[in-house]
């Protein structure tokens, strides 16, 4: 079989490797979509060994076929099944090598196989490049709803790439339609636009100006600020982080999704006197795939339109090198069929 190898610095290929031996407690997935992620790329970009190693197997954005199945494996797991996998749970190995799963191999085995444990069954009528989605769109909504939003309130997304969009996106479909996506990128924020979502530019106006023309103020010891109820922080930009606590109003609360590389200041008194809640997300639990299957399975939003490329496995290399411009480009997808 043909499968995606990483090689160093902006260095990936593809290369014949011997198909995987099917055990009694495993299952065979033909994989028919892959996608590059945004760790995927740090770590090519680095040229590092942060979570996937030099000369193997890698991408954890992954959905298939089923076209084998060990003696051992419960019977709702068939042949013939398209389902989306849960890399961290894909292998026994569990979260240490779960970037190195195989999105970007034409077959991955799935240990210790069990529905709505690894796989995740979707409705026939859904495209690859839609189930996808599943792993990206549940770190977005994992940390969106960490925050319990209510229907009713003011909600901010920080960042207008892949999770920021999928937190969006989630919120949106939940029956949030207060939602203001947050960017730099006009195309990435027309983008937003589709999905549902108001949108701020903050080349254009300052994040409190934009944030009080869609949501008004109120009064926090006698200064206006925007009436935000919560802030989903996928951005990891500092000086915006800063900006966000210079306005952030008493009791508000703050989810960091984003993988921040620096230390950011913050002031844990205006923490304290302002009763601010800041809540870390990472990663998604059970719930958060099943309800994120149930979105893109019923449609409840536009979240298909983050593929904005699509390119064949032998192109592995110039689909990494369209991911890492990251010019008018949201999520790059293989296409393995």
């Amino acid at each position: 079989m043909k499968v995606g190898i990483y090689h160093g610095k902006n260095h990936v290929g593809v290369e014949e490797r011997p198909m995987p031996e099917v055990g009694p407690k495993d299952a065979l997935v033909r994989i028919l979509a892959g996608g590059i992620c945004g760790t995927d790329i740090n770590i090519v970009k680095a040229g590092s060994e942060m979570g996937i190693r030099f000369g193997s197997e890698f991408g954890h954005e992954l959905f298939g076929e089923v076209v084998e199945v060990g003696s051992e494996v419960g019977q709702d797991v068939t042949t013939g099944l398209r389902v989306g996998i849960n890399p961290i749970t894909a292998k026994r190995a569990g979260r240490r090598y779960s970037l190195e799963v195989g999105a970007f191999s034409q077959y991955v085995l799935i240990e210790d196989a069990a529905i709505h444990y690894n796989l995740y069954p979707f409705d026939d009528s859904i495209k690859a490049e839609e189930a996808v989605l599943m792993e990206p769109m549940s770190v977005g909504f994992h940390g969106a709803f960490s925050v319990e939003p209510k229907p009713s309130e003011n909600m901010v997304v920080l960042g207008a790439g892949p999770i920021g969009l999928s937190a969006a996106a989630g919120l949106i479909g939940e029956g949030i339609k207060n939602v203001v996506v947050v960017d730099i990128d006009e195309w990435r924020l027309a983008k937003a636009q589709e999905l549902g979502a108001l949108t701020v530019n903050t080349i254009n106006e300052t994040l409190a100006q934009g944030l009080a023309n869609h949501f008004g103020e109120v009064n926090v010891y006698g200064a206006n600020m925007p009436d935000v109820d919560a802030f989903i922080d996928a951005a990891g930009a500092p000086v915006l982080f800063e900006q966000v606590m210079q306005i952030v109003k008493p009791f508000a609360r703050i989810a960091i999704i984003a993988v921040y590389k620096n230390e950011v200041p913050i002031s844990l008194a205006q923490v304290m006197s302002n009763e601010v809640k800041i809540i870390g997300a990472s990663g998604y639990t059970n719930e958060d795939i099943l309800k994120v299957i149930e979105h893109i399975n019923e449609k409840k939003t536009k979240i298909s339109l983050m593929v904005t490329q699509t390119y064949k496995l032998d192109e592995l290399q110039n689909a990494f090198d369209k991911a890492i411009e990251a010019k008018e480009t949201i999520k790059v997808m293989v296409d393995l069929t």
